[in-house]
């Protein structure tokens, strides 16, 4: 799959389909396979890039700490390196936290911004605490034992711990290591509280969340009273990965989000 020089920064992406260009960002310690759910459906009507963040996946791992600010400029970097003047922005988790500082800080990049699962400041209580935990793990047994810890596994739904695709997540998920997490959950813990700016996002906006999801939903209301073009979808039944546990329900709101907002 191709990389590209981002400020000497090497990233990797995945590429597919034709037309205008929709850009994928992920979560925390995952990559751009944590779209692979939806990639095919999206690649009938975008060029899609899924790409792999600093500190993830098959991209670049320089020593950290790392910052939203720093995903966010990557992104950016991204766009300039790869010659794409507007994109739509689909942000899922950490992803959703760095599109939400890119469409406050460059909405004239953007057609359209999407964000599943996202947060508009630092994770706090219960939540904090679930990466605190992992990232402790981490330091002491490695990343094999944060895998297979409760802690981690409980947020997962079934179909990234079991069935076809299980194996391959688990695989990219092991090419984290513990300075990785340590450095993108430095990201979190150190994001600015961004919601008294969510009124500079000027673009349509798009928020999905599941009903069951710890911490995120919490923001549900913030964005959609604060961003002033935005529309939202709550998924019953779904949790933090509603690409992967209601793909079906959250791509049918995408696509009438984007019958609504059209170019």
């Amino acid at each position: 799959m191709p990389t590209v020089d981002v400020k000497g920064l090497k990233m990797h992406y995945l590429v597919k389909g034709e037309g205008p260009p929709i850009i994928l960002s992920h979560g925390i310690q995952n990559s751009g396979f944590a779209f692979t759910p939806i990639i095919d459906r999206l690649a009938e009507r975008f060029q899609v890039f899924a790409l792999d963040k600093r500190g993830h996946g098959d991209s670049d791992k320089p020593p950290g700490p790392y910052s939203i600010q720093d995903f966010s400029d990557d992104l950016l970097g991204f766009l300039d390196a790869m010659g794409l003047e507007e994109v739509d922005l689909l942000g899922h988790s950490m992803g959703g936290r760095t599109g939400t500082l890119f469409g406050i800080e460059h909405s004239d990049r953007l057609n359209r911004l999407m964000l599943a699962s996202s947060s508009a400041a630092a994770p706090s209580g219960a939540y904090r605490e679930h990466f605190e935990v992992l990232h402790q793990l981490s330091l002491k047994e490695g990343m094999e034992a944060v895998f297979n810890h409760q802690e981690f596994r409980r947020l997962l739904p079934p179909k990234m711990l079991e069935g076809p695709l299980a194996v391959e997540y688990k695989k990219r998920f092991l090419k984290n290591t513990p300075d990785t997490y340590a450095a993108s959950a430095s990201a979190l813990f150190s994001m600015p509280d961004l919601v008294g700016r969510l009124s500079e996002i000027s673009v349509p906006t798009w928020i999905c969340y599941g009903e069951n999801d710890p911490g995120p939903l919490d923001f549900s209301d913030i964005y959609l009273e604060n961003i002033p073009d935005c529309t939202r979808t709550i998924l019953p039944g779904s949790g933090h990965f509603p690409i992967w546990d209601a793909t079906d329900a959250m791509m049918t709101a995408l696509d009438e989000f984007l019958a609504n907002h059209p170019i």
